[in-house]
């Protein structure tokens, strides 16, 4: 395994076209921090988390959402569930994996809902790498927000198993590449965060530049 950092890599002269990257939100888990409610359908600003990040991805040739099946979701939309239902991020990913048709697929998560702002970034520079990744304004790995080659995804989880935390599954790839974030990749882990949550924060992140 090798990994390295946007500022060291030039971009990618074949990025993969929006057409090729499919996206996967993970919305599932215990959501101990929120009460225990369900994550998608936690509200914020007067609108459901799941659906602020559905409408941020735009249109994607396959959009699957992990999730305990939230009511109201446009048609097009494929809703999974691990099984065991917790079983962690990695049992997720799995699952949604199946549904993926497309070379790549774009990772995120319902509590971090401008974080599609970086996928631009993320597909500018994979080029070659297995993933691309992002690593937050806080210096911390985002496993959980990340562009991948479909089948190195496979391959990783097939080698680690679907235990353990998601950083596991950038052991298995053969090389990734990280992307500094920029704010976008902040989540929101309890009620009272999301108390801060405008939809005008996206304009004290700078844009990312496509």
């Amino acid at each position: 395994m090798c990994s390295g950092d946007e500022a060291s890599v030039p971009p990618a002269c074949d990025s993969p076209s929006s057409g090729e990257i499919s996206a996967m939100v993970l919305a599932g888990g215990r959501a101990t921090r929120m009460g225990g409610i369900d994550k998608a359908c936690a509200v914020a600003d007067g609108e459901r988390l799941i659906d602020i990040v559905l409408r941020s991805l735009g249109p994607a040739p396959r959009i699957v959402v992990s999730s305990r099946q939230p009511e109201g979701l446009p048609a097009d939309v494929q809703l999974v569930a691990e099984n065991p239902p917790f079983a962690g991020p990695i049992a997720a990913i799995a699952r949604g994996s199946e549904e993926i048709a497309t070379p790549f697929v774009f990772i995120t998560t319902v509590d971090a809902p401008f974080a599609s702002r970086l996928l631009p970034r993320l597909a500018r520079v994979i080029g070659d790498h297995s993933a691309a990744v992002v690593r937050s304004s806080d210096g911390f790995l985002e496993p959980l927000i990340a562009l991948w080659r479909t089948v190195d995804l496979r391959a990783a989880i097939a080698e680690t198993g679907t235990e353990g935390a998601a950083k596991r599954l950038y052991s298995a790839a053969p090389s990734f590449i990280e992307v500094p974030g920029d704010g976008s990749e902040r989540d929101y882990d309890t009620l009272e965060e999301l108390k801060s949550f405008t939809h005008h924060s996206a304009a004290t992140i700078p844009s990312v530049q496509k």
